[in-house]
């Protein structure tokens, strides 16, 4: 096994892996114990990580699977808890990002009722609620400014959402 697992592997214990977790005979040192226990056949190698330190959890896994502690039972179709995480923290960021570059382009547009797309945008929780709340509000825009100005406002999210279908 190469020092870096595939994120996506499902490790369960094996039969000796479930009577060391139970009963501990064998020498194993705490970190080894401790992936041992976290080892369910429902977590994935990315979601084991959090209970290593960085660069750890590859040696371990081979460690307790030469010793016929655990196997591997598949590959997770699911993201970890970890890159789930990770997704979430990125989307956040680009819904930010995205409603900093709105920031008062709705009050430019449509004046003092500007102020009611400003405030709906400023509750977006996702970037699919932004999404659908934009698409309301640009039609807006459009029919009482026309459509330059509905241009300029999806002109200021349009970098937002491109990066936000293509992450790289």
């Amino acid at each position: 096994m190469s020092a870096e697992p595939d994120p996506r592997l499902v490790y369960a214990r094996t039969a000796d892996g479930h009577d060391e977790a139970e009963e501990p005979r064998r020498e194993l040192a705490a970190f080894a114990r401790r992936i041992l226990n976290a080892v369910d056949g429902r977590r994935c190698v990315g979601d084991l990580e959090a209970f290593a330190r960085p660069g750890e959890l590859g040696p371990i896994l081979a460690e307790l699977e030469g010793r016929h502690l655990v196997e591997v039972v598949g590959l997770s179709d699911e993201p970890s808890e970890v890159e789930r995480r990770a997704q979430a923290s990125a989307e956040q960021a680009l819904l930010e990002q995205a409603k900093r570059g709105l920031h008062g382009l709705f009050g430019a547009e449509l004046g003092a009722a500007g102020h009611v797309w400003e405030a709906r945008v400023a509750d977006c929780v996702t970037m699919e609620v932004l999404r659908r709340v934009l698409r309301e509000a640009v039609d807006v825009v459009y029919f009482r400014s026309g459509e330059a100005a509905a241009r300029r406002i999806v002109a200021a999210v349009r970098p937002v959402f491109e990066q936000a279908r293509d992450p790289k």
